[in-house]
């Protein structure tokens, strides 16, 4: 039997819980999640926890690990929900286990935080109305239209200026499953209305000898290949790529610079990075330098994809405003104090709000590695665009 979370809490509590890989393929994400909002619960509970009305309440947080796994994750997330009757769930890494999780969250009434763009394609005006079956449901990254198009934006600026030449035809790597192929889809429309001829190249998940792939991309003749998504999968495809010397240049998903500084990695080609959303290796703003030495000073792992967890981090403090401005813990009046609501967070210069259909929008930081050194960038943040690409259903 479902419990309501608006009943659940113990006196002075309310529960949360996280859903993410602390093992398994995508745990580079994956562990920055808990990391992320384990951080931002200890914040709110040291300074004095959530005050509603005349009563205070801590945060009491429950960390699962998914194990990469999508049958683990809904276990967990069942449990999370039907036995420990969190009031909200962060999680997970990895899209198409978000998606699923959608259909445990919603019916409980529990709210959804998740840092994937594929929710885009089902948070619809209807599906997040009241009575929607996704009205709790958050995404806490851009639509991919726009995390794709700022993205584009950012490397062709960067590596055309390296290049010196005019960039034209792209090839765009990405591994063969349910997340790949979504991004993949409208990173190549971004790319195409930037003026690219793009060839998709995928392969399959657990790859690590990419020889005949990258062989193939070669005899394309392209000027730039760009890597999409798994951070780790990046960095054991890349040097393939520049030992084959395939292009003039390459992109690298989800790859901080502060992991090519501290590993020392060096390439004789032009190399620019993205990181979701900003780079711990060279953060844009003092918010963003200071958040990632509390971040790194709770032990943290300094991993490819550290960064992920602002994705989380912001949305535990706007929840705690959120019950706060609404005087209650009751999902349905937080959920309406959310959709109306303003929160400045680390992730962003300008105060986060979600749209209709319960999305935020902030910039993306692209950086370029100088050929042969390991600590020399150029980074840019980037903003989104305003629409999608011809050919974009912004879904």
């Amino acid at each position: 039997m479902l419990v309501s979370p608006a009943t659940a809490q113990d006196a002075d509590s309310v529960k949360i819980g996280v859903v993410a890989a602390q093992t398994g393929a995508f745990v580079s994400a994956g562990n920055t999640i808990g990391a992320g909002v384990t951080l931002a619960t200890k914040e709110i509970n040291d300074a004095g926890g959530i005050k509603i009305g005349d009563k205070t309440y801590k945060f009491d947080l429950q960390n699962r690990d998914d194990r990469t796994d999508v049958n683990v994750a809904i276990a967990a997330g069942r449990e999370l929900v039907e036995d420990i009757a969190v009031s909200a769930l962060y999680g997970t890494e990895t899209h198409d286990y978000s998606v699923s999780m959608t259909k445990i969250t919603g019916p409980a009434k529990v709210l959804q935080f998740t840092g994937n763009s594929s929710l885009g394609a089902i948070l619809t005006d209807e599906a997040v109305a009241p009575g929607g079956p996704l009205h709790y449901t958050f995404q806490t990254e851009p639509p991919e239209f726009q995390r794709s198009g700022s993205t584009a934006r950012g490397v062709l600026k960067l590596l055309g200026k390296e290049i010196g030449q005019p960039l034209k035809n792209a090839v765009v790597f990405v591994a063969d499953d349910a997340t790949g192929q979504y991004l993949s889809e409208h990173y190549v429309k971004a790319l195409e209305a930037a003026g690219q001829h793009v060839d998709l190249i995928k392969y399959p998940p657990n790859t690590t000898d990419f020889t005949p792939l990258l062989t193939r991309a070669k005899g394309l003749n392209p000027d730039t290949v760009h890597f999409w998504y798994n951070g780790d999968v990046t960095l054991i495809a890349f040097p393939q790529a520049v030992q084959l010397n395939v292009a003039k240049g390459y992109f690298l998903f989800g790859v901080d610079s502060g992991v090519w500084a501290e590993r020392k990695l060096v390439s004789t080609a032009p190399v620019t990075l993205s990181c979701v959303p900003m780079c711990w290796g060279a953060p844009p703003t003092p918010e963003a330098k200071s958040y990632f030495d509390r971040y790194f000073a709770t032990g943290a792992v300094k991993g490819v994809q550290s960064s992920v967890s602002l994705l989380y981090y912001d949305y535990v403090h706007w929840y705690a405003k959120a019950m706060e401005a609404a005087g209650t813990t009751d999902p349905d009046k937080v959920v309406a104090q959310l959709e109306k609501m303003k929160y400045q967070g680390v992730v962003s210069k300008v105060p986060l709000y979600f749209d209709k259909r319960h999305r935020v929008t902030f910039a993306t930081e692209v950086c370029l590695v100088e050929p042969n050194t390991s600590d020399q960038f150029e980074c840019a943040v980037e903003e989104p665009p305003a629409e999608p690409p011809a050919g974009d259903t912004a879904g």
